[in-house]
């Protein structure tokens, strides 16, 4: 049950500002009102009965956010990982672990189409008009997939008057360079055409010395063209069309600590003789410190030895398209039909020295091709005065296919090509490979409808109903192989050591599964005066089950894991306030989730399965206020208790996985009940301010600053203390001088003043026990920017 210290919280948060801001005086400043379509119509964020953080496309600018994992420090309680499989998103601690089966726990929305891999998120902030962060699950209307929220971005639209910008952005820190065009076209009296370009070009800040280069060396493209036709006064049409390929050389991983001792197991060897002595365990062990990073402690520092095979060097590759045509027709005053069809495809190819040492010895090279087409059909409209309802059907077929090319050259360990047994000589192969091909095809349907009862004129009630039926069948087999190949080998000797390294066994296995679902939802809607509202909201999420494209084995039971589900309790406040000088907003949530999904990297391969229960609890506050004409103020923060009420079966972390081994047990658990969920900080905030200084009647000078907090947080399941985040604040600013009549703006944008060395994900070094890596984030940079706009 809920903590009463929360909901006593929540009460004292919706009294204390109607109270302190009662008897102040009209301002004259206001607040421009913020529009979202958090339910699927516009409407302005204080009626809008659910959690929601909207960033808009000036603020997104303003700040130099570049990417979506950036936004995350900007929005309290939602976090993403950049791991070698894409972003994976976090909100309220709640999120998909790194396995290439899984969709994420947080839906994405671009332009009303679903992104749920995590390649699918690699879109850059090109001309946006909105972010919308929706907090809790949102299976009604969104669908599966959002059991911990969803994350809506809105593109801007062809318009009828004639403009552009163009800038161009340069980081010395970074070697970065950054162009960007946007140029909207009115043509005729009907039509109108956006077209928008951005190049991003950045030589990495993380020092490779063995490479003698700075990683990841990044090279992002991406072109959008926006079509609009106003075919009737009751028929909109638009278009969109977007072509990205994102490239990176190199990775930002670097070792944090390289104590690491390799060990191969005697008890996981099924040798083909009958030995004549009992040896000791484990068979072979290397103390590697030295040689797998040579000239270095294991600090954090940006700065690494990573020796990549030649071949197979580490880079990224992603190429991607997308579409969506939407057709909105009003019926009546009171009636809109609204057609969504879209398009999605990317292939991604991504290398990886993934030993992250000083040796040439272990090598992967991931692919994923991917192509998705969906269509939404949805009404939207009243019935009389008190009956608000939207409903509608959605159907999307996918096709996935990912392969994993595993290359590993004992080698580089010095390991003997013979066991030293007395009395016998028996030869081991130095190089081998695995090579595993995983293909899923994945058909949705759902039926979903939500109706808004005004029941007087201050009070509501929304009921909302999704049905839903997926259909998931899978294939997946892995080939052992010899060094470089991806055919199966008839020696049996590869067989026993990538079965003793990893658990990889030869197979071919497949699998189907069928599973129809129901996510209800209800909203109490009260308000206490105008400008006070107040909410209470139960919602029940849904994430799809399926199968783990990870596993090395041919366990069937490895291969698949069950579906998901939520029950969430939410009561809020919005209130507009000082006669719209400014707004305070403040949420206390509980959400009991239900055969909770996870998947968690450990000393020799992933695990990935259903953990039974985990609760998150929190309160969130912001508040936005125009102090005055030129002063502009922001805060928001959040409390979060995330954490595992039952998960006997989690997963080990390197010294306990090892200690297993040696025990002759390989299949390693640990009861993670009562411990925290990763990504969970327990308090996470962010204060803006703006300045705005007139100067004469043509220009402005103006100054931003922004501070973010964030608590410490583990960010892998096994809570291994070197995995540890430790609490952090950034400091980033904007000082910028624009001139309206002529159109031109400069600036200076400045991120991490204070040089904080973070992490954003990071885990075990594979088969070396005690040695970490992580991915480092950015330093401490200052980008010079020009504007040009008409």
């Amino acid at each position: 049950m809920l903590n009463s210290k929360l909901w006593g919280s929540a009460l004292a948060l919706m009294v204390i500002p109607a109270a302190g801001f009662a008897a102040e005086e009209k301002y004259r400043t206001q607040l421009e009102e913020v529009i979202v379509t958090a339910q699927k119509q516009q409407q302005s964020l204080q009626d809008v009965p659910i959690a929601v953080a909207a960033v808009d496309g000036a603020k997104i600018r303003d700040a130099g956010l570049q990417r979506i994992e950036e936004l995350a420090a900007y929005v309290p309680n939602f976090k993403m990982a950049v791991t070698g499989q894409g972003n994976a998103v976090y909100i309220r601690g709640v999120g998909s672990g790194d396995n290439r089966g899984f969709e994420q726990s947080v839906g994405m929305f671009i332009d009303g189409i679903y992104a749920g891999r995590g390649q699918q998120f690699q879109a850059p902030f090109l001309d946006i008009a909105l972010v919308e962060v929706l907090k809790g699950p949102q299976g009604t209307l969104f669908g599966k997939n959002t059991i911990a929220g969803a994350v809506n971005i809105t593109t801007s639209r062809p318009t009828e008057e004639l403009s552009g910008e163009l800038s161009y952005q340069h980081n010395s820190e970074l070697g970065a360079n950054e162009v960007t065009a946007v140029l909207n076209i009115p043509m005729g009296d009907s039509f109108s055409a956006r077209a928008a370009y951005k190049r991003l070009d950045e030589e990495g800040y993380v020092e490779n010395f063995i490479l003698d280069r700075n990683e990841a060396q990044r090279a992002d493209e991406s072109l959008r063209l926006a079509l609009r036709w106003d075919a009737s006064d009751k028929l909109d049409v638009n278009l969109k069309m977007e072509r990205s390929d994102f490239g990176l050389t190199g990775t930002s991983f670097q070792l944090t600590d390289n104590t690491g001792t390799f060990n191969l197991y005697q008890s996981n060897i099924a040798l083909p003789i009958d030995l004549p002595i009992s040896l000791p365990l484990p068979l072979l062990s290397f103390n590697l410190e030295d040689e797998i990073d040579p000239r270095e402690d294991g600090q954090l520092d940006r700065r690494k030895s990573d020796r990549q095979f030649a071949w197979q060097p580490a880079m990224t590759q992603n190429n991607s398209d997308a579409a969506v045509l939407t057709l909105d027709y009003e019926v009546s005053d009171t009636l809109t039909l609204t057609s969504i069809t879209g398009y999605s495809q990317f292939d991604f190819t991504f290398n990886l020295d993934a030993d992250f040492t000083d040796l040439e010895f272990i090598g992967t090279e991931n692919t994923e091709d991917f192509t998705q087409l969906s269509q939404e059909f949805r009404i939207a409209g009243s019935a009389g005065e008190r009956i608000d309802f939207i409903a509608g059907v959605y159907a999307h077929t996918q096709e996935l296919n990912s392969t994993l090319w595993l290359n590993l050259d004992f080698a580089a360990l010095g390991i003997p090509s013979t066991l030293p047994i007395p009395g016998l000589s028996l030869s081991l192969p130095t190089q081998l490979a695995t090579y595993t091909e995983f293909d899923q095809t994945t058909d949705s349907v759902a039926v979903f409808g939500q109706a808004t009862w005004n029941i007087t004129e201050t009070l509501s009630a929304t009921f909302g109903l999704r049905w839903g039926q997926d259909e998931k069948v899978a294939k997946k087999y892995l080939d052992v192989a010899e060094f470089r190949s991806k055919e199966r080998t008839v020696n049996p000797l590869y067989a026993i050591i990538a079965g003793a390294l990893n658990n990889s066994e030869n197979h071919n296995i497949s699998n189907a599964r069928k599973v129809a679902n129901v996510s209800p939802a209800f909203n109490l809607q009260w308000y206490a005066v105008e400008d006070v509202m107040t909410y209470f909201r139960y919602a029940k999420g849904f994430k799809d089950g399926g199968f783990n494209a990870s596993d090395t084995t041919a366990s069937q039971d490895a291969f698949t894991y069950e579906d998901e589900e939520a029950d969430t309790f939410e009561l809020g406040i919005k209130t507009t306030l000082l006669d719209g000088a400014a707004t305070f907003n403040a949420a206390v949530f509980y959400t009991e989730f239900m055969d909770r999904q996870v998947s968690n990297f450990t000393l020799t391969g992933y695990v990935a399965g259903n953990a039974a229960e985990s609760i998150t609890q929190g309160v969130e506050a912001d508040l936005r206020w125009a102090l005055s004409e030129r002063i502009t103020v922001g805060a928001s923060m959040a409390w979060l208790d995330s954490y595992f009420t039952s998960f006997v079966d989690g997963p080990c972390n390197a010294e306990q996985t090892d200690a297993a081994y040696r025990a002759g047990n390989p299949d390693c658990r640990q009861d993670l009940s009562g411990a925290g969920t990763d990504y969970a900080p327990e308090v996470s905030a962010s204060l803006t301010s703006q300045y705005i200084q007139p100067i004469g009647d043509a220009m402005e000078l103006r100054v931003q600053l922004d501070l973010n907090y964030s608590d410490e947080y583990f960010y892998t399941q096994d809570r291994d203390e070197s995995d540890l985040q430790e609490a952090y604040y950034k400091i980033n600013g904007r000082l910028s001088l624009l001139n309206f009549a002529k159109g031109w703006e400069v600036a200076l944008i400045a991120k991490n003043l204070t040089n904080e060395m973070t992490r954003s994900s990071g885990n075990d070094v594979p088969l070396f026990v005690g040695a970490h890596f992580a991915a480092t984030d950015a330093p401490r940079s200052v980008a010079v920017e020009g504007v040009l706009r008409f």
